[in-house]
């Protein structure tokens, strides 16, 4: 099953590209003529470190990824996941003892054609199967998440939506009738915010008495990262918050999958989309994973933790310390301010360290910029507590380096200063920020 998977997920990954490039392709061939090339471009972020902002979820989290005893602990214990999205029932001891709710992939256990064939061809056989693993895992806490991208004829589904949603109906019933009121059951994972599609799912499950407690689908388009934050809103006011769904019982708004194939190295775009789903309100995300650039099996299979660390050595990449430095500072974090929806920044008032920190970068969104100077507005310091009063304190920027699938072993420091802090506001400007890239500005 784990190789009919790794070949499907190939050739959906593949497909699903192609539709991603044609679109980014069409858009590029539009802008030839008419947009000028652009130098440098300019960034303001204020951070207020005295307002904080209480209940923020985390948005680390995995699809796949990893075995029973690889990558190692220590890759995957700062980064702090909160979602782990999967097939691995043999892997539920381990993911969940990162603290990582549990999401079980059912669809994956099913298969996509071969050799059960769909859940339509035999529906009383799809029961059987969703019945059986009920039972055999009854005693674990997870969130069952019914079936992958419905949407996507080839390869994950080829029957109707009416075919899907009967799929859910006779999987959501079998789980209710199995496992109680509580369980947590959802979809439709579709690959991106259709709302459309989601409204004519909702409707059925409405009208047949059904629950959706987990309402998910995915933001995999590199050039609409922005675009991810008013999504998020716009399914919690329309559905989740609407009464005429009130039945439904949706609890959760998941992103399970995150992060398109150009997007997956870049450190810049990996926290834009860690900023995107975080600023909207969603409950959870998954980062998505994609083939490795020379080839080879698929970041959900080859135990990189989905491209962020090199497998076989397991060591760290690029992208591994932009979820590291997410993950280090979430549960403090404050309010961040911008002026430029490419130039994006979390602060948090400490990083386990006692140190503050800022986690900027600057990411590709249309024709850009190849680089950005960003300016750093500090609002009240003085209330942090950090060091004594009147002594100065040390400022260090870090650079996050968009360097694909290398090796990076520890982060080159770009800046170090002290300052006193006289009044509640410090301004700092870091110039030549080059796009794609990544920084952290820690303070102590």
């Amino acid at each position: 099953m784990i190789k009919q998977l790794t070949n499907l997920r190939r050739i959906g990954r593949i497909k699903w590209l192609s539709v991603l490039l044609a679109i980014a392709g069409g858009l590029l061939f539009v802008g030839v003529s008419i947009i000028p090339a652009i130098a440098q471009t300019q960034g303001d972020l204020t951070i207020d470190f005295a307002t904080t902002q209480p209940g923020v979820q985390s948005m680390s989290g995995f699809l796949y990824g990893v075995e029973q005893d690889e990558p190692p602990d220590h890759l995957i214990e700062p980064l702090q996941p909160r979602l782990w999205r999967t097939s691995r029932l043999n892997l539920y001891p381990r993911l969940t003892g990162f603290g990582a709710t549990f999401q079980l992939l059912l669809s994956d256990t099913w298969g996509y054609g071969r050799p059960r064939g769909w859940p339509y061809d035999d529906y009383t056989r799809w029961e059987n199967h969703v019945r059986n693993l009920a039972r055999e895992h009854k005693g674990k806490k997870m969130l069952w998440d019914i079936w992958n991208e419905p949407d996507l004829r080839d390869p994950f589904w080829h029957g109707t939506r009416q075919q899907f949603f009967e799929t859910y109906k006779r999987a959501y019933r079998v789980l209710r009738e199995e496992l109680g009121p509580d369980v947590i059951i959802g979809g439709p994972s579709i690959t991106k915010y259709d709302k459309g599609f989601l409204t004519a799912f909702l409707n059925y499950c409405r009208d047949n008495n059904l629950e959706v407690n987990s309402l998910s689908w995915h933001e995999l388009n590199d050039q609409t990262i922005n675009a991810i934050a008013p999504h998020i809103r716009d399914a919690n006011q329309s559905f989740r918050q609407n009464p005429a769904y009130r039945s439904l019982k949706i609890q959760r708004l998941d992103v399970n999958e995150i992060i398109g194939p150009t997007a997956q190295y870049r450190p810049a775009e990996n926290l834009a989309y860690l900023y995107y789903t975080e600023q909207g309100g969603a409950s959870a995300a998954a980062k998505a994973c994609w083939e490795p650039k020379g080839g080879g099996p698929n970041n959900c299979f080859n135990k990189s933790l989905d491209g962020l660390v090199q497998p076989g050595p397991f060591a760290p990449r690029a992208v591994w310390w932009v979820y590291k430095a997410y993950s280090d500072g979430f549960s403090t974090r404050v309010r961040t301010q911008g002026n430029n929806p490419r130039v994006i920044g979390l602060a948090s008032q400490s990083n386990g360290q006692n140190q503050a920190q800022v986690l900027f970068g600057y990411f590709e969104q249309g024709p850009s910029a190849r680089q950005a100077t960003v300016t750093l507005t500090l609002r009240n310091l003085q209330q942090l507590g950090l060091g004594q009063p009147g002594q100065p304190l040390n400022l260090t920027i870090s650079r996050i380096p968009d360097s694909g699938e290398a090796v990076v072993k520890d982060l080159a420091i770009v800046k170090r200063q002290q300052i006193t802090v006289t009044n509640q506001i410090v301004r700092l400007t870091v110039p030549n920020i080059r796009i794609h890239e990544a920084y952290i500005l820690t303070i102590g």
